[in-house]
């Protein structure tokens, strides 16, 4: 035990040693695509894969940046072959996953895999524990692009021990593999997780109501000063177009999701669930952009709840394009009639010669300019249950005041 322990700090103190991010070279920006799980579970083939490949492809979603297509748990045999390396279950994969990868590389796309840090997966088949190894080899092989590893059977072995083999394991193939800790936030896991891997869970599952949506996003806000480019918070995968989730509240989780500059993975049925009003929202491209830009840094909250444990509103903030992005949320039950803002407290402030431009980064509409004296009262929309707006504010010169030609007002008959 006491070797373990002083093994366990050895390695933590070598962590702490190198740069906050895993630098491979990935998650320059964080991933988007689809995830087989919150739609599927176990229920996953061969055939509903390819479905979701020319169902994101018909849709303009690869050619919007959602290009991994990532499955999950349930798709290997229960039994490894004789040289105890993984093996695709044959009736739900009867071409096997090298032929499967080959079709998503040819759609234009990534293919990400599943296993976990522990003896099994979390639905009792083959996990990699004390075969990291042999499986990144093997995973490297097929043209894996992407591993989620999850954290179920670990044997009571610290975390910190079982995850940074895999990331050396994926390292020492020579391919380009983004690593996905889905290590549930346990374990104080912030302290080095962000060395190990490209994305790391910092919570729980996620399920598709607003309780949980919320519940993940503050989780991760306890530790969005620790997420930047290599690295990124991973609060779990977008619930929009699941469950009983409103088109208010989808609208509010994408937001959310877009300005913490978590994954954007989708995780619904795109052969049912794929509906104009979710398709709308999953292709906002002004919020995409964001969340994709390198140069942008994760939503902080700048007024209002910045704890998560009232039901009120708040406001984050970040910059994105040499513009500031503003979003306003109500958490609350009820609609709420917010009082106007004083814009200077989200960090513009114009000079005597500028004005700023205000954009719904939702609707487009272009709310007019504000100069300094008028910036300290910024209107705010009454917001009805879980709503939120997200706005654009630019500097940009003054525009001269146009000043009526009273000899035009004048009619002489």
């Amino acid at each position: 035990m006491f070797l373990r322990l002083v093994a366990t700090a050895a390695a933590l103190l070598c962590l702490l040693r190198v740069n906050n991010a895993l630098e491979n070279g990935l998650g320059i920006v964080p991933p988007m695509g689809w995830n087989s799980w919150n739609a599927f579970h176990c229920d996953v083939d061969e055939l509903k894969v390819k479905l979701a490949v020319e169902v994101m492809l018909g849709n303009g979603l690869v050619q919007l940046g959602y290009n991994y297509m990532n499955l999950d748990d349930c798709w290997m045999s229960p039994n490894r072959t004789s040289d105890g390396r993984y093996q695709a279950d044959p009736d739900k994969f009867p071409s096997g996953i090298p032929a499967l990868v080959k079709e998503v590389h040819k759609a234009g796309m990534k293919f990400g895999l599943y296993t976990s840090a522990g003896t099994k997966t979390c639905q009792k088949l083959p996990g990699s524990l004390d075969n990291e190894e042999i499986d990144a080899e093997t995973f490297a092989a097929w043209g894996v692009d992407y591993l989620k590893y999850d954290n179920c059977y670990g044997n009571g072995i610290p975390s910190i021990d079982r995850y940074p083999k895999m990331r050396n394991a994926l390292n020492a193939t020579g391919r380009d593999i983004f690593f996905s800790l889905c290590q549930w936030g346990v374990e104080d896991s912030w302290q080095w997780a962000p060395a190990v891997g490209n994305t790391w869970r910092t919570t729980g599952d996620i399920q598709p109501n607003w309780r949980s949506i919320r519940s993940n996003f503050w989780e991760s806000q306890k530790h969005i000063h620790r997420a930047g480019k290599g690295s990124w918070l991973d609060p779990d995968m977008l619930e929009v177009g699941n469950g009983a989730l409103t088109t208010v509240e989808s609208r509010s989780h994408f937001s959310l999701w877009c300005l913490a500059k978590a994954p954007l993975l989708l995780g619904m049925d795109l052969d049912q669930s794929l509906t104009d009003g979710v398709l709308n929202i999953i292709t906002n491209t002004n919020l995409i952009q964001i969340n994709q830009d390198p140069t942008s840094p994760p939503a902080r909250c700048f007024q209002g709840n910045c704890t998560g444990t009232a039901d009120d509103w708040s406001v984050f903030v970040t910059t994105s394009q040499e513009s500031t992005i503003v979003m306003i949320i109500n958490w609350s039950d009820d609609t709420l009639a917010l009082p106007s803002m004083m814009g200077q407290t989200w960090g513009v402030v114009p000079t005597l010669d500028e004005e700023v431009l205000v954009v719904d980064l939702w609707t487009n509409e272009n709310l007019g300019t504000f100069d300094f004296e008028e910036l300290k009262k910024v209107p705010i929309p009454t917001l009805v249950s879980h709503d939120c707006r997200v706005y654009q504010l630019k500097t940009v010169p003054k525009t001269k005041k146009k000043i009526p030609s009273l000899t035009k007002a004048i009619s002489i008959d």
